[in-house]
């Protein structure tokens, strides 16, 4: 008789505050533990009063959506302030452009998409080489970035003409100074050969936040000066071992998350 009024009036009580202490006389919330907890099968977020909530998917991990909202489960690579992927792309075909024209460049085009209700940032990382094989003339322009067609981003690339690496001195001047009275025999430098259509290439990074949608990004040349080229395979240079990357426009896009 004494178990069942102990026990009518331990109901009472649960049912009047609505909150249960395990090892503490002065609960927090609903349930509250003071020392460890053990599961031994699924533990299962939100839901109510008349279903189960979730357990969630192998590989994901329990995040706080904030207080009086019900944690929820999520893949890694959708958890805010991570990397939600890598893009990389880079040229194919080779393209010129004349002095004052603008060109895409082949192979170096990206569509990303945000899903719905999220916020993303890109870190774009941009290499390319601008240069006309064969002519020994320099040049100068810019490798621009699209997003949707609308410049965001550019940055100034040139190619230099001829760097001589080998000079004789066997020719030579004589020059009498009369202030001194005496003769000087000067060197003429002559150049026997050099390095001819020296590319400099140019590196540049670009950020962008974005809501949610589909965005197409590219990449486009525009020439200032002179005729250049992109995406070149530079079988006429000396040494050339077979290396049809060496001078490609490529594009890296690290995806994170907000």
């Amino acid at each position: 008789m004494k178990k069942l009024i102990f026990s009518l009036i331990l109901m009472a009580s649960i049912s009047a505050h609505s909150q249960v202490g395990v090892n503490t006389t002065t609960p927090q919330k609903a349930l509250h533990v003071n020392g460890s907890l053990q599961v031994v099968n699924e533990l299962n977020v939100g839901g109510d009063a008349s279903t189960a909530g979730s357990a969630g998917t192998s590989g994901q991990i329990l995040t706080s959506q904030g207080p009086s909202v019900a944690p929820a489960w999520q893949t890694l690579n959708t958890v805010s302030g991570t990397v939600n992927s890598a893009r990389y792309v880079q040229g194919t075909t080779e393209a010129t452009a004349t002095a004052g024209q603008t060109i895409d460049v082949p192979g170096v085009t990206l569509n990303v998409t945000v899903p719905a209700g999220k916020t993303q940032t890109l870190l774009f990382t941009i290499l390319g080489y601008a240069l006309d094989i064969g002519t020994g003339v320099s040049s100068q322009g810019v490798f621009t970035l699209l997003q949707n067609g609308t410049k965001i981003s550019s940055a100034y690339v040139s190619k230099a003409g001829i760097f001589p690496n080998n000079a004789q001195s066997d020719l030579s001047v004589t020059v009498n100074i009369p202030a001194f009275n005496n003769n000087y025999t000067f060197p003429i430098p002559r150049s026997t050969g050099g390095l001819v259509n020296m590319p400099v290439p140019v590196t540049f990074l670009k950020s962008v936040t974005l809501t949610a949608g589909t965005y197409a990004f590219k990449v486009q040349y525009v020439a200032w000066a002179g005729t250049a080229r992109v995406n070149v395979v530079p079988s006429t240079f000396s040494g050339y071992n077979g290396d049809t990357e060496a001078m490609l426009t490529k594009m890296q896009v690290l995806v994170y998350n907000n």
